[in-house]
């Protein structure tokens, strides 16, 4: 069988798979059909399934146990989305300048309702957060962790689960990203978030969606710049 003939194979019987899980509604601890009755169901030869069972296991949905066969595994909505994203980032270079074109409007579409959810205990963890960044900058230090959190905080009571695993898995997939063109920018960066903390504080929506806006005007987040070719004006 040829190689393109082969893809095609696993990638269907992939999808098969998944769609088996799903209408016998297989609840963790679950054992799918042996590799024997799968490769019968299917009409596929045994390497052609395994394949589709790695791509599966790859994800977190199913894991192989010795004695027990394939074993449908609890999982999250960020696990999954987070093995989705790491497995296509293996493949394909610029996808981060992708996700954060996705996190920025994400971050847009909701920063509205994200404001009306924010208490003034809220307000104040958030300034702390960027308290913190700015004795990092001050000392050299990255600042990764503390600027996912100010980020994180902003719509920590947004109810959408996806939203925050979208969120999760692109800030994880950044973390190594131009991390030396960010550090020469952690100025305008940090000036950015005062903006933002500032209007917050002032409890000063149109002011917010302003800072807001600005944060996301240029650098890394602006759209249709390729990996390479980023100024990162600002972080």
């Amino acid at each position: 069988m040829a190689n393109g003939e082969k893809e095609k194979r696993y990638t269907s019987v992939y999808k098969q798979l998944r769609a088996y899980i799903l209408e016998h509604q297989l609840q963790p601890g679950d054992v799918l059909p042996t590799e024997q009755e799968l490769c019968e169901l299917y009409g596929v030869s045994r390497n052609v399934l395994r394949e589709a069972l790695k791509g599966l296991s790859v994800l977190g949905v199913i894991k192989g146990c010795p004695g027990r066969g394939n074993v449908v595994q609890p999982f999250s909505v960020e696990d999954l989305m987070s093995n989705v994203l790491f497995c296509t980032a293996r493949d394909n270079t610029d996808i981060i300048t992708q996700l954060l074109d996705v996190r920025k409007k994400l971050e847009l579409a909701y920063m509205r309702e994200a404001y009306q959810t924010l208490t003034m205990a809220d307000i104040q963890h958030i300034r702390a957060t960027l308290e913190r960044i700015k004795s990092e900058w001050e000392r050299n230090v990255y600042f990764h962790a503390d600027d996912r959190e100010f980020h994180m905080a902003l719509f920590a009571h947004i109810n959408n689960d996806a939203l925050h695993a979208i969120f999760s898995c692109i800030w994880d997939l950044d973390e190594h990203f131009q991390v030396a063109k960010k550090m020469q920018h952690m100025g305008r960066t940090i000036a950015k978030h005062e903006n933002i903390v500032l209007a917050l504080e002032q409890r000063n929506q149109e002011a917010f969606e302003a800072a807001m806006l600005v944060h996301f005007s240029s650098g890394k987040y602006a759209a249709g710049i390729k990996d390479n070719d980023l100024t990162f004006e600002e972080y």
